[in-house]
């Protein structure tokens, strides 16, 4: 069968929602009891799905954004803190450390434009998942962070990829080592983002936008878009090979597992360094 008449069965994907028309395949991210927090079926699912939108001929342009009111809160901490005094289970290689690297690279692989439509919160994962589209549009009041410190881990889900190259070095210190959140118009303003628009006008800018890349050369507007992405890993990939190792060695310390406790607990965290 030639790759043209493959079709591909968007079905056996639970956690991700997708519809496809006129060339344009969004993709929802749906856990909305959580907010959209990544489960493990959720990020399983993220490996994968890229692979399946570059090969399939239909699609054209990709639209991703959150069910509900949000856009995705990154990790379910209250299920790292249920599992936090539990004995890690020896395995030949690390399953989260592969996840986080598919996710990201996948995403910048994928030839094909990609573009995030946030709304509520982008946090943690979820803000790198943003973050690793071609463009990025918000509504006014979404909070975007990378917020791995708060959570006692490095930022290994791509930020020290991404964030330097579209806010500057300092500023990307400033964010990623305090975990604090970026209101829209403010990542506006600095560049992490392209566009703050009014709620009730986030939908139409987005579909306008997917419909004129929709509509342009697909060769020209897709290999531009490799090309810039080869740049952003020979710029900065070497730093994320460092940061998913250092994530690692965190999410084993006292701290990691007292910052999990801490968030359900919703109390304040009493790091030691440990």
């Amino acid at each position: 069968m030639s790759q043209s008449a493959t079709t591909y069965d968007y079905s056996r994907y639970g956690a991700l929602k997708m519809s496809l028309a006129d060339g344009i395949m969004t993709m929802v991210l749906s856990n909305p009891g959580r907010k959209n927090a990544v489960t493990p079926e959720m990020s399983e699912e993220l490996t994968t799905v890229w692979d399946d939108f570059m090969l399939d001929d239909e699609v054209r342009v990709i639209v991703i954004t959150g069910e509900g009111g949000d856009f995705c809160s990154g990790a379910d901490l209250s299920r790292r803190a249920a599992q936090a005094d539990q004995p890690v289970a020896s395995r030949p290689t690390n399953r989260v450390t592969r996840a986080a690297r598919k996710h990201i690279y996948a995403m910048l692989d994928c030839e094909k434009p990609i573009l995030a439509k946030v709304r509520g919160v982008a946090y943690g994962f979820g803000a790198n998942l943003a973050m690793g589209a071609d463009m990025v549009f918000a509504a006014e009041g979404a909070r975007i962070c990378d917020s791995h410190v708060k959570a006692g881990m490095v930022a290994g889900d791509g930020g020290v990829l991404m964030w330097p190259l579209l806010i500057g070095m300092h500023r990307a210190k400033e964010y990623l080592m305090t975990g604090e959140p970026v209101p829209a118009d403010v990542a506006e303003r600095i560049g992490l983002i392209n566009r703050c628009l009014p709620d009730d006008q986030l939908d139409a800018h987005v579909q306008d936008m997917a419909e004129k890349l929709r509509d342009l050369p697909p060769h020209a507007v897709n290999y531009t878009k490799a090309s810039l992405n080869i740049a952003m890993r020979q710029m900065t990939g070497a730093a994320f090979e460092a940061s998913l190792a250092y994530e690692t060695y965190t999410m084993t310390m006292d701290d990691c597992r007292e910052a999990a406790r801490a968030f359900v607990e919703k109390r304040k965290g009493n790091f030691t360094g440990t």
